[in-house]
């Protein structure tokens, strides 16, 4: 078991730098599939995505990606609305928990979907917007075991006119603060599982490098369509796990 979530992590770290995700959307249906509860598997999401992230940073920071003064106020939002997640993992069924990850997937994908990936108006800048996006993403961060990214991407490219690699850098970004938070707040709980979060988290620093260098090597276009089929592959793993 813990080589195989060390691989686990790899392959995940990898997904995570290249599609700019915390790594929730796609280790919380591996670990469904590995016979972990939801709960669990979302708790060593949260500890996986906590560790990738931070490494993630660093690296956008040396390229100079994006500026983190300015983006800093997602994750002042993000950190408050994981804690209200995190208590809804405590009190919501795990069926219920299931159904919302799927929506929150299949929302993403149609977004991505209609997207322009380049950027079609000036891109916006108001800390108090970001502010209250951070807050609503970091509700279902907390809840679901997703760093946020995978909201944030598509509403960052879509309303306020970031270019679709910007957003994923900035989305890996805000994942620092919803995954820190929701570490706190499910260890608190009694719900952190910490030997198989930190195997999976040890695995993604390997491949997180090598996700962040393809995102710098790859067409933009062709990243939109990478993109799309990734969210397809992660809705039919979860539909078939739930309906299974």
């Amino acid at each position: 078991m813990e080589s195989l979530l060390i691989a686990v992590g790899i392959f995940v770290g990898i997904l995570s730098g290249f599609f700019g995700i915390g790594g929730g959307t796609v280790s919380v249906p591996i670990l469904l599939y590995m016979g972990f509860d939801i709960k669990q598997a979302i708790s060593i999401s949260v500890f996986q995505m906590l560790i990738g992230s931070i490494l993630g940073f660093f690296i956008h920071r040396k390229s100079g990606t994006y500026n983190a003064s300015k983006k800093v106020y997602f994750g002042y939002g993000g950190i408050v609305g994981a804690i209200i997640g995190a208590y809804l993992v405590k009190v919501l069924e795990s069926d219920i928990l299931e159904w919302l990850f799927l929506s929150l997937v299949v929302f993403t994908l149609v977004k991505l979907f209609l997207s322009n990936p380049q950027p079609s108006k000036e891109e916006i800048y108001n800390p108090y917007l970001y502010t209250a996006i951070g807050f609503g993403i970091g509700i279902f961060s907390g809840m679901l075991g997703v760093g946020g990214s995978i909201l944030m991407t598509p509403i960052l490219v879509s309303f306020l006119g970031f270019s679709l690699k910007k957003a994923s850098a900035v989305g890996l970004f805000f994942v620092i603060f919803s995954s820190f938070s929701s570490f706190v707040s499910l260890s608190f709980l009694g719900l952190m599982d910490y030997k198989h979060g930190l195997l999976l988290g040890i695995g993604s620093l390997f491949g997180i490098w090598i996700g962040i260098w393809l995102l710098q090597k790859i067409k933009i276009t062709h990243y939109k369509k990478f993109l799309v089929v990734f969210y397809v592959l992660i809705f039919l793993l979860t539909i078939n796990k739930i309906l299974g």
